[in-house]
């Protein structure tokens, strides 16, 4: 019932970046006063998926949405709008379903060998996506990114190499298995296959063998090829014409613990327009190897070798749709066996705690944040909350060794800055990346 989008797994590398349920009242909805009309404003939903009111569906707890219109490039008449995107501040990319957009006959990408690339995405529940990348003018709110390398997922499940499903069945090529029609990865890097600034997709001195991220094939036969940047499926934020340094992710506070539904805003660009001013009340948070560090229950969790990136990093990931940190306050976890399902992933205390935990930023900045962490199979079989899409207190452990992950219920109640690797910032911010909040 946990859903770990998107948790990108730099397998080769030894290298994660990170990213992340299940459980409709009518009486909740609330909003931001940010106007959704601005042309770098585009409006994102807590609203259960694609599939919650289907007969047969399930509700996506905590998962932000969002629409964008994809076009052939240079059209504009040959386009599909792809509503119940997540957005996913922990990875980075368009990702979308072949019966999305398979009508529109995107033209392909190349490798390095000038064959059609593949992209595999693996996670760290065993799942994954595979597909071709493909071009494509993407339109997100009013502004057009033109050129696009996104990701297709297949919805094949034939001659998909082992290294990309290390023979997991769990493809995740269907709206009801992934939980939306594609993922909108706008977090950190450029690219998805950027991590901490390097790009590890390109060939470099002494390397010869690609990671298994980026694939040619011929006939049922894949293996792994190197690609050029530009060719990699990018974060389409970078690709803006303006307003590409970063994005600002805002919903607003969830009360009594749950809302049915949450409307609020994706705002592209930090310190380039009105209304993505780096506020005066945020703390800057720095990072190292794309992470920083949270103290909780006198445990540290955080990068300890910066040249291997080895560590319990933390991170802020809207894909994740609870917070899951390592049980160091020894909260119940939910049993395997419940009316729902398999609650295992998630906190079962006998009643709701409240706890703090400080983050602290690479540059020495740091702030303390207050969480709540409820019962999950209460939550999920309550009339109050058992049919809401947002959960303020929903969590779950990490296992020993991972740091906290900061996903969905964090951003209830808080504007979350996300700068952009590399991009130049409004005067007296850092180059990103950092998170600020």
């Amino acid at each position: 019932m946990r859903k770990l989008f998107l948790s990108i797994l730099l397998t080769s590398l030894g290298l994660a970046a990170g990213c992340g349920g299940s459980s409709s009242s009518t009486s909740k909805t609330t909003g931001t006063g940010t106007s959704p009309t601005d042309s770098n404003v585009m409006s994102i939903t807590v609203d259960g998926g694609p599939t919650a009111n289907l007969q047969g569906g399930s509700l996506y707890a905590n998962a932000a949405f969002a629409s964008a219109t994809i076009c052939a490039p240079g059209s504009t008449s040959n386009c599909v709008t792809v509503d119940h995107l997540l957005v996913d501040t922990g990875s980075y990319g368009l990702r979308v379903l072949e019966s999305a957009v398979g009508s529109l006959g995107l033209p392909a990408v190349n490798a390095s060998n000038g064959s059609p690339a593949y992209n595999c995405v693996s996670f760290v529940d065993g799942s994954y996506l595979w597909g071709p990348v493909e071009q494509a003018d993407v339109t997100l709110g009013g502004e057009t990114a033109s050129k696009v390398p996104i990701q297709v997922i297949s919805s094949s499940t034939t001659g998909i190499p082992t290294s990309c499903s290390n023979g997991s069945t769990s493809n995740q090529n269907t709206q009801a298995s992934l939980g939306a029609n594609g993922v909108l990865g706008v977090g950190f890097e450029p690219t998805d296959c950027t991590f901490a600034g390097t790009n590890y997709c390109i060939p470099s001195p002494g390397s010869t063998t690609p990671p298994p991220i980026y694939y040619t094939c011929s006939g049922s036969s894949c293996s792994a090829e190197f690609i050029a940047a530009t060719n990699q499926v990018t974060n389409p934020v970078v690709m803006l014409p303006s307003d590409n340094n970063g994005v600002i992710v805002e919903l607003p506070a969830v009360s009594g613990g749950g809302a049915a539904t949450l409307t609020g805003s994706l705002i592209f660009g930090i310190g380039t327009e009105s209304n993505n001013q780096l506020a005066s009340s945020t703390t800057v948070f720095t990072v190292t190897c794309d992470d920083f560090t949270t103290i909780f229950q006198g445990q540290t969790y955080g990068i300890t070798d910066p040249t291997t990136c080895s560590g319990p990093g933390s991170f802020i990931d809207s894909g994740s749709n609870g917070l899951f940190f390592p049980n160091a306050a020894n909260i119940p976890v939910c049993p395997t066996s419940t009316s729902v399902g398999d609650l295992s992933s998630f906190y079962c205390p006998s009643s709701t705690q409240n706890f703090t935990a400080t983050n602290q930023g690479a540059g020495g900045t740091s702030k303390t944040t207050s969480f709540s962490v409820g019962n999950a199979e209460s939550i999920f079989t309550s009339p109050a909350t058992g049919s809401d899409a947002a959960l303020s207190t929903l969590a779950g452990p990490n296992p020993s060794g991972v740091g906290f992950d900061w996903g969905l219920p964090f951003f209830y109640g808080v504007n979350v800055y996300n700068a952009i690797d590399g991009r130049t910032m409004p005067s007296g911010a850092p180059p990103g990346p950092w998170w600020a909040y």
